[in-house]
């Protein structure tokens, strides 16, 4: 299967840019602009990220930061959408999944990169909603079609209606199993990993990786800079879904891609997550 994405790197998510009670649309845009200038990989996007006002506010945020880099890929989600001011409803009907692709593809200006059905673990007949994603896919308006928020026996549902080409769900170092990401890598399926710092209720992530925290230290970078460019490297079919709100977080974070990582980084790495019991493998 042909990866969505050419190579390793990391993804911005814009979630926190609309949905965070502080949010701005400028910050947003200066967040965002911020990160393809600096070489994201693909911005991730959904239906569920609007306002009661604006159901195609994340979208858009998304379509104005690929006018500043022609070609850039934009990740979306459908079935899932903003019911009130705290409230999210979802409906993976091949209805709504096909409603919701075409105003994905005209707000984004063109067919989509990747859609995923973006609560897996809470639609109704799960069967319908693949189905529906397949049949997207084949008629062109989306280019590869997946899951997000997904566990391992819904993948394996999945599997048995339609081939996936990926997943995203939550991957926090020192937090959440690596099991579905071991999962989809021996099926071939690209895996993408939101939160890769746990989130913001996790413990500071230079306790949960204290090696490369001390590598950090020694070589005057950031922990955060240093752990992404260590789990591109060791993580194969991985790409992380950073959450950055601030300028100068992102174009931290988005230069790992450029980071050297040496058997030192690697090791301090692998050794942190084993202290863990999180078996990495080759």
């Amino acid at each position: 299967m042909t990866p969505v994405l050419d190579r390793p790197g990391v993804v911005l998510g814009i979630a926190a840019l609309v949905l965070n009670q502080e949010a701005t649309d400028d910050n947003a845009r200066a967040v965002i602009a911020a990160a393809v200038d600096a070489g994201v990989l693909a911005l991730d996007t959904a239906r569920a990220y609007a306002r009661l006002d604006d159901d195609g506010v994340g979208e858009r945020l998304a379509a104005e930061g690929r006018a500043r880099r022609s070609g850039l890929p934009i990740i979306t989600k459908a079935g899932h959408y903003r019911a009130a001011a705290n409230a999210w409803n979802s409906d993976g009907s091949a209805e709504r999944m096909r409603a919701d692709a075409e105003r994905s593809a005209e707000l984004l200006g063109r067919p989509l990169d990747l859609l995923l059905l973006h609560r897996t673990d809470r639609v109704d007949d799960l069967e319908e909603s693949v189905a529906a994603l397949a049949a997207l896919r084949e008629d062109g308006l989306a280019r590869a079609v997946g899951l997000s928020n997904a566990p391992i026996d819904l993948i394996d549902r999945a599997l048995a209606v339609a081939p996936i080409d990926a997943v995203q769900n939550r991957l926090g170092l020192g937090v959440d199993s690596f099991a579905e990401y071991h999962h989809c890598r021996d099926a071939g399926i690209d895996f993408f990993g939101y939160a890769p710092f746990g989130g913001p209720r996790a413990a500071p992530l230079a306790t949960r990786v204290p090696h490369v925290a001390a590598l950090a230290t020694e070589r005057a970078s950031s922990v955060h800079r240093l752990t992404l460019a260590a789990m591109l490297a060791v993580l194969p079919g991985y790409w992380p879904v950073i959450g950055s709100t601030r300028v100068a977080s992102v174009q931290d974070a988005i230069g790992a891609m450029g980071e050297p990582v040496d058997d030192e980084l690697r090791e301090a790495l692998l050794g942190d997550l084993a202290s863990r019991g999180v078996p990495v493998g080759a």
